[in-house]
């Protein structure tokens, strides 16, 4: 009797297609995995437990074998605080990343006086970063690194500031503050490229003494320069009046130079007119001692001929008599 028609081999055999028919199902269908939009992720090799040199970047379905898997990271900018409260902080329970809230930093200043700092920034990992940082940090260790890569970074800025710029020009601390985390956060020798920004210097919270000197301070600087619009002012006044002196002493000059030219102008004419009224008087006086010149007493003919013509031209309308 051959041992392949007993029933129970032919049983046998059956239940061994349908479990590796079931294991080879179940085997692909664990092989499969998904990753949501906003992830970039490592694929690790359980065998051997390392990672592919590539990281997975496309959201979608993934085939990654059987007891593989993707170590997921955000694609996405994610916020780390350093705050007292959780107001404003943006997340939810579901939230795949959450983001980063840790106390308020405490830091010195430049002059030593003892700071807490609250802020917050932004960070996005790069995508070509990720198997370095695995291998550096592994999976979730970047959290607590990434906190104190930031707290360095803060530290070191607060030591270049004295206390008093972090109420009047917290624009250039901010400016160093992302260029010192920025710097903390780009080592591409060690494996490590994070993009920062959206950075945010909330509050500093120095001793109270020194806040109420900064409040003495900050009302005598608003005095000053209340002190100094009103010279701005009072200089501006000044400045219209003397213009509108200028100008009246411009037009005086102007009024007074055209009178003195007036004046010369007269002057020439009356110069003028004199010298022809001379010039031709001497024309007439020598015409006249030319008629006489050859009478024997020329003087008392001239009077003669004088009175002659007064007589010839007087008007017997203008006769006025003496009435006793």
């Amino acid at each position: 009797m051959d041992i392949k028609n007993i029933p129970v081999f032919k049983a046998c055999g059956c239940m061994c297609c349908i479990f590796w028919l079931i294991f080879t199902i179940i085997a692909v269908i664990l092989s499969i995995t998904s990753m949501e939009q906003g992830k970039y992720a490592v694929q690790l090799i359980w065998l051997s437990q390392s990672v592919l040199d590539e990281p997975v970047t496309e959201a979608g379905l993934k085939f990654v074998g059987l007891g593989n898997a993707l170590l997921e990271y955000p694609s996405t900018f994610q916020t780390m605080y350093f705050t007292t409260t959780t107001q404003g902080v943006q997340a939810t329970s579901e939230s795949a990343f959450p983001p980063i809230v840790k106390p308020p930093i405490r830091a010195r200043s430049a002059d030593g006086l003892e700071m807490y700092v609250t802020i917050s920034f932004q960070w996005k990992l790069e995508a070509q970063a990720l198997i370095a940082l695995y291998k550096l940090l592994g999976e979730d260790g970047y959290d607590d690194a990434f906190v104190r890569f930031a707290r360095a970074a803060i530290i070191n800025t607060c030591s270049y500031f004295p206390a008093d710029m972090y109420f009047t020009n917290r624009t250039l601390i901010t400016a160093r503050m992302t260029e010192d985390l920025e710097r903390n956060f780009q080592l591409p020798e060690k494996g490590l490229q994070c993009t920062i920004q959206g950075l945010q210097l909330q509050e500093v919270d120095l001793p109270d003494e020194f806040d109420v000197e900064i409040a003495n301070t900050q009302t005598q600087l608003q005095e000053l320069e209340v002190a100094y619009a009103e010279r701005v002012e009072r200089e501006v006044a000044m400045q219209t009046e003397l213009l509108v002196s200028q100008q009246q002493v411009l037009r005086i000059l102007e009024t007074q130079s055209g009178q003195a030219r007036g004046f010369l102008e007269l002057n020439d004419a009356e110069v003028d007119q004199q010298l022809l009224f001379q010039q031709r008087q001497a024309v007439a006086n020598n015409e006249i001692l030319q008629i006489f010149e050859n009478d024997a007493q020329p003087f008392e003919r001239l009077f003669d001929i004088m009175e002659i013509r007064m007589l010839e031209e007087h008007n017997a309308d203008n006769l006025m008599f003496n009435v006793q």
